[in-house]
């Protein structure tokens, strides 16, 4: 079965034009129009995208930060030893006993 044959057959009238056909598709894009659910996929469809975008904008922002952060040059900071604060710590702790 053709194209046309299966138009035909679905629209229950003969078409045998080009506007038959734009016609035809003309009365079925007004009528899914006006159905409401439409208007709720639609409301739906959009309210998913603002999500999505949002979510992107903020991953986009996050991808951001943390490349700056990693191109952030190395710093090396010399601390003193240990052994010294750990002495402070011994001599503190003489204190209490």
């Amino acid at each position: 079965m053709d194209l046309i044959g299966y138009l035909e057959q679905a629209s229950g009238r003969s078409i045998r034009s080009r506007e038959d056909i734009r016609d035809y598709i003309g009365e079925i894009s007004s009528r899914a129009a006006d159905k409401p659910a439409s208007t709720h996929w639609r409301t739906a469809k959009q309210a998913l995208l603002g999500i999505a975008l949002t979510f992107a904008v903020f991953q986009y922002y996050a991808i951001d930060v943390l490349l700056q952060i990693l191109s952030i040059p190395q710093l090396t900071i010399f601390a003193p030893g240990a052994t010294t604060i750990l002495k402070s710590m011994l001599e503190a702790l003489k204190l209490f006993a």
